[in-house]
């Protein structure tokens, strides 16, 4: 008889294994758009950033020199950080991207800042916030109710 898990303990089951298996590959479990809509991105504590003008926001990656390129990159002094240029709408999604603001709410606050239509604010701002994403600039959270 096969031991079945219901899906919640099945993935943290799998999340927890592939911490030690590298080659164990667990993808997120499919989330339709209005689920997606509650999630509250939350910016890495390890950037940092700063805003020089109105529109201009300047964040600064550190770079991690890891196993043998670490004593080529002392050698060689390669820089340890990255800096990245936001533009004016980036910037202001970066601002509202504090971990309390859903990604609904930072759609429907960009849409009106910038005179944008619901589709276009929503379009953009997630097209934005899958790429910091990508780039381990920004982490989503799912608030949990407490039963």
């Amino acid at each position: 008889m096969p031991l079945s898990l219901n899906p919640k303990l099945r993935m943290k089951a799998l999340t927890f294994a592939s911490k030690y298996l590298p080659f164990l590959k667990v993808t997120p479990p499919e989330m339709d758009r209005q689920g997606a809509l509650t999630l509250r991105p939350a910016r890495n504590s390890a950037l940092t950033w700063e805003t020089s003008e109105p529109g201009k926001t300047m964040l600064t990656v550190p770079l991690e020199h890891k196993g043998p390129t670490r004593v080529l990159a002392r050698v060689m002094r390669a820089p340890t950080e990255r800096r990245v240029e936001l533009d004016e709408v980036g910037g202001f999604v970066w601002e509202l991207c504090d971990g309390t603001n859903t990604i609904e709410a930072i759609v429907q606050k960009t849409g009106k800042e910038y005179k944008m239509n619901r589709r276009e604010a929503e379009v953009s701002v997630t097209m934005f916030l899958q790429m910091l994403h990508e780039k381990n600039y920004i982490g989503f959270y799912k608030k949990v109710k407490k039963s």
